[in-house]
């Protein structure tokens, strides 16, 4: 009874740890190694000595992440973020109570900030 327990703890711990934490650095890996194969290996525009994974991932990492962060950045000023989060207080029940109570907050902090 106690492994069949623990068994199923088991699961439930791998499921939520590959779903959390493994599944974008795997696919980032496999996007890595699908591209290079694919790509760099077979373009003859770039000289043999240059045809070599860790270039490829040099170069990836040296522009994927810094332009991750400028769409994010870009998303979140002047994107669908602040549609999304407008359309999650307005439907979701949780969020309703959260964001009144985040309103409160802060129209207490401006209350303050004025009084001094």
């Amino acid at each position: 009874m106690i492994f069949i327990y623990y068994g199923k703890f088991y699961i439930i711990q791998t499921i939520r740890g590959h779903g959390q934490w493994l599944t974008y650095p795997i696919s980032i890996i496999n996007f890595i190694s699908i591209s290079f194969y694919l790509l760099i290996d077979n373009l003859t525009i770039i000289p043999e000595e240059f045809k070599l994974l860790r270039y490829w991932i040099i170069l990836f990492i040296s522009t994927y992440f810094p332009l991750a962060i400028i769409i994010g950045y870009f998303d979140m000023k002047k994107g669908t973020y602040r549609v999304e989060q407008r359309m999650a207080k307005n439907l979701s029940p949780i969020w309703v109570e959260v964001f009144e109570k985040l309103d409160n907050l802060d129209n207490q902090q401006k209350e303050i900030m004025s009084k001094l």
